[in-house]
């Protein structure tokens, strides 16, 4: 139940989907030796860190298991999440007015000018995150190459795994939900609150979203909700709503006529077919927090450079990490920047209640 999945909604009506597990498996670690020579002969780490062969004995070694281990780790930030590239310290996103319909021209009348103002101004820095690993004469002495590749792995891994909570953290956060009808930005109300999951709440926020508009001229942004993201304990409930052919229905007990089921309202699911893709994530909240968005429209992800590995060299061929420490070091780096570009697009519960059926 604590497990991250994506479940893609192929055809609603038959109730084909594709549910992905989003599991985190432990390395398997590669039984060869990471010092081996070209003839195939184990060499020592003296020998490796006093030859023009060392970087690629033993960095190229590392560099791999980093790699592999990055793009091992199965993240669903990519299916929410606007990726684009940056050359800057931070980028600056600005969002203009939308001009309203065409207005009536009359003969002999000139055609009015549009002019374009700025809402807001979204800035969004890029940071870098890494660390160091060392790798030690006695790691190699002592037959400790086993943690030597687990290390490795595990830069991998958490290279990786920083990226998918720095989306989810930008998403979960409600200080990035700044939109109101009372501020004429749609007709319903905040895109956050404590809302629980049930119809009349998921009915509350698509109606949010679908209701954006322009603050001044009042145009509708048309604003198509495809995404629905929600902690492990909203799994089921998320499944029931989405996907049930039809919605339940549950009564009071029945004191007068008034009490009973009216003809005329009908029992078919509207929810079904209304997203394409749902995610389940723990990183999302462990309450019964859930977000209904237009995916890759709300929150960007800033990509300065992508996952670096470099080794520490002085002076050639010959490294001072070693000869005064007995080490060699190496430097795992990732480069980007995540932030809420367009709140229109996305609304976010902060509900700690248990979803409930009306």
């Amino acid at each position: 139940m604590n497990t991250a999945k994506i479940i893609k909604i192929l055809d609603p009506q038959s109730q084909t989907i594709r549910e992905t597990v989003m599991e985190d498996h432990a390395p398997v670690l590669d039984p060869r030796p990471l010092f081996e020579a070209h003839a195939g002969r184990r060499i020592t780490m003296e020998e490796a860190s006093t030859t023009g062969e060392f970087p690629q004995l033993l960095r190229d070694g590392l560099r791999a298991i980093v790699f592999e281990s990055y793009a091992g780790v199965r993240t669903t930030w990519q299916d929410w999440v606007l990726a684009m590239p940056s050359d800057k310290q931070s980028e600056d996103w600005i969002e203009t007015n939308a001009v309203g319909e065409l207005p009536i021209v009359h003969e002999g009348t000139a055609y009015p000018e549009i002019k374009r103002d700025l809402d807001r101004t979204v800035n969004i820095r890029n940071y870098k995150r890494g660390d160091i690993l060392t790798v030690t004469e006695e790691l190699i002495r002592f037959n400790k190459i086993a943690q030597i590749r687990f290390d490795a792995s595990d830069a991998g891994r958490r290279a990786a795994n920083t990226r998918e909570q720095s989306c989810y953290t930008v998403l979960n956060t409600t200080g990035n939900y700044v939109r109101n009808s009372t501020t004429s930005d749609n007709d319903i109300g905040a895109n956050t609150a404590a809302t629980t999951f049930s119809a009349t709440g998921l009915n509350t926020a698509l109606t949010t979203l679908r209701t954006m508009k322009d603050r001044k001229s009042g145009v509708y942004f048309g604003v198509n909700p495809d995404t629905l993201v929600v902690a492990p304990r909203l799994e089921m409930a998320a499944k029931q709503l989405m996907l049930s052919p039809l919605l339940g229905r549950v009564t009071a007990a029945v004191t007068a006529p008034a009490d009973q089921n009216i003809y005329g309202t009908g029992i078919t699911n509207p929810f079904r077919g209304l997203v394409n893709t749902i995610i389940v994530s723990p990183r999302l909240g462990t309450s019964y927090q859930w977000a209904l968005m237009e995916a890759k429209r709300a929150v960007i992800l800033q990509e300065v450079e992508g996952l670096q590995v470099l080794q520490e060299q002085v002076g050639g061929v010959q490294y001072e990490g070693y000869f005064k420490y007995d080490m060699v070091r190496f430097r795992v780096r990732d480069w980007y920047g995540v932030g809420m570009l367009n709140d229109r697009f996305a609304y976010y519960s902060s509900s700690t209640t248990a979803p409930t059926v009306d």
